[in-house]
């Protein structure tokens, strides 16, 4: 297996795990926040949904909206991008960026996990379809330049750290 496809295994290991986790939810915990002022893992599955959905974008050449100034995104991609593999997880807590924010009513579970792994779908395919823009680098709007694995690998712990964010975790 290359290390292209080892990368994408462990993307969609890590999107397996979530929806599996989501799945093992009634609905009441759906719906409900692990705190007050916390997204519902309804809410969480619909992040990842956009996230995904944004990434294939990125990967096929046609992200919306702007990105960072070109002197800020080796800044930026050092301590997000950088720290975040070395560490294997997020090292630090952010706000997350209005355009990935979920709605204030998120679909039901089927629906809402549906449209998750319709969207990690479209960004391994993407990837595979050997596009120019994501082959073998990213060239993210914030984070500048990056391999397409190490991409791969920020993904896969992006969904890994929303994992533990349901119920029942013991991540």
């Amino acid at each position: 297996m290359t290390e292209l496809e080892t990368a994408i295994a462990g993307n969609h290991a890590a999107v397996d795990e979530f929806v599996a986790a989501a799945r093992a939810l009634d609905g009441r915990q759906w719906t409900t926040p692990r705190e007050p002022g916390k997204w519902t893992p309804a809410q969480i599955a619909e992040h990842l949904a956009i996230t995904y959905e944004y990434s294939r974008a990125i990967v096929v050449g046609t992200p919306p909206g702007r990105g960072a100034p070109w002197f800020l995104k080796p800044v930026i991609r050092r301590f997000v991008v950088d720290s975040t593999l070395k560490a294997g997880r997020f090292t630090r807590k952010g706000r997350t960026p209005k355009m990935f924010e979920p709605s204030a009513a998120p679909p039901a579970s089927a629906e809402g996990l549906t449209r998750l792994q319709t969207a990690v779908t479209g960004f391994e395919s993407a990837i595979r379809s050997g596009h120019p823009e994501g082959r073998h680098t990213v060239n993210h709007p914030f984070f500048g330049t990056l391999p397409t694995v190490d991409y791969l690998r920020l993904q896969a712990i992006h969904t890994r750290h929303h994992r533990a964010q349901l119920p029942g975790s013991s991540m």
